[in-house]
């Protein structure tokens, strides 16, 4: 029976300029957005995907939406399988899946209203402009029935981590979501709405045996510790916080070159 390869995109395999680590001026460019190149990867693991694709064994598996995961740029065809806003999208063959949509809903039911949340955030929004004199105001952004997101301003993670982090995550947590801070974005999503079921829908829809991943976030580790093997990269989340669990193997390299890893010790698992 075969294995399928799953794998977080931002911070995991592609990268923005900031958390590349090296000067992008040498990488392929994959992502563009408002007329301007936002993600990149290493000449290497570009060869690397073309040939995760080609296996047609390869899911992405990302929190981005539909929209922002349309923008990435794949050698050749797209793949067939991709797991969107943290689940709460799977892709086949280019288009969303209306029966796993409302398997979702249905599993969303027991968490506090969206509408809750998106409050919450936006009064937490509010504070950390207080906070910050001369800091613009938040994004505070719903993807809907879904979850909950923040786009931060210069100067407010900081002012965000410690106590007001502590906080909300207690709040969040009470009302059924986890909440994940990824560099300039923080996220509050319900629980129920995970990567892995994602991904054990489309291992069971490909009568596959199980899965590999890889993933830098907090809102991975349910993909990481699902799989029968896994990698996550020298930085991130997981490794800031210190995360470990026995078979989610550190790479020996940070940023772009840990994405390179990453791509190489998924497709030869696949092998």
């Amino acid at each position: 029976m075969k294995l399928l390869a799953a794998s977080d995109l931002d911070q995991t395999l592609v990268f923005s300029s900031r958390s590349a680590g090296v000067d992008v001026a040498g990488l392929v460019e994959v992502e563009e957005y408002q007329g301007r190149t936002i993600s990149y990867v290493t000449p290497t693991a570009w060869e690397l995907l073309g040939s995760l694709v080609a296996s047609d064994r390869f899911v992405p598996v990302t929190t981005r939406t539909l929209e922002q995961y349309e923008r990435i740029r794949w050698p050749g065809a797209a793949p067939r399988y991709a797991v969107c806003a943290n689940g709460g999208v799977l892709m086949n063959s280019g288009r969303p899946d209306a029966e796993w949509a409302a398997a979702v809903q249905e599993r969303l039911s027991v968490c506090a209203p969206l509408a809750d949340v998106h409050a919450e955030l936006s009064r937490l929004a509010a504070e950390l402009v207080r906070a910050v004199p001369g800091s613009e105001d938040p994004a505070v952004r719903s993807v809907p029935d879904l979850f909950c997101y923040v786009v931060l301003r210069d100067g407010q993670r900081a002012e965000l981590e410690g106590p007001r982090l502590g906080e909300l995550v207690m709040l969040m947590d009470g009302w059924g979501y986890t909440v994940s801070l990824q560099g300039r974005k923080l996220y509050a999503v319900p629980r129920p709405l995970t990567k892995s079921a994602a991904v054990a829908e489309v291992v069971s829809r490909c009568g596959a045996s199980g899965f590999v991943s890889a993933g830098d976030s907090l809102l991975d580790v349910d993909l990481l510790v699902a799989a029968q093997e896994s990698r996550r990269p020298r930085h991130g989340e997981l490794f800031r916080a210190g995360w470990e669990h026995e078979g989610a193997e550190l790479t020996g390299a940070s940023g772009a070159a840990a994405g390179e890893e990453i791509a190489a010790w998924l497709l030869a698992r696949l092998s």
